[in-house]
């Protein structure tokens, strides 16, 4: 928790909160994104049993949230980075 605090737990009500329109500063940004996957390759390949869900669900709205800026229609736009991160929370459910 010293390098990303905002890695912790699985990520789900995070994101629930962020797709209803609230702002969650830092929670979605590369820190986070690193600290999590890393986090979650070793714990799940050194065999503990947990839910990968939640975690992937984090995972794959950070990677919306990192590469949508780089598009001028979804970088400016709340409601279209909203439709990208319910697209990515799907995304990350159907990997696990």
């Amino acid at each position: 928790q010293i390098f990303a605090p905002s890695a912790a737990g699985s990520g789900i009500p995070e994101v629930k909160t962020i797709l209803s329109g609230y702002s969650v500063p830092k929670f979605l940004g590369p820190s986070t994104l690193l600290i999590k996957s890393t986090g979650l390759v070793l714990a799940v390949s050194s065999g503990l049993m947990l839910g990968k869900e939640g975690p992937l669900v984090h995972v794959a709205c950070c990677w919306a949230s990192v590469i949508a800026p780089l598009f001028s229609k979804y970088g400016a736009n709340e409601a279209k980075k909203r439709e990208i991160l319910s697209a990515a929370a799907a995304v990350g459910i159907s990997t696990a």
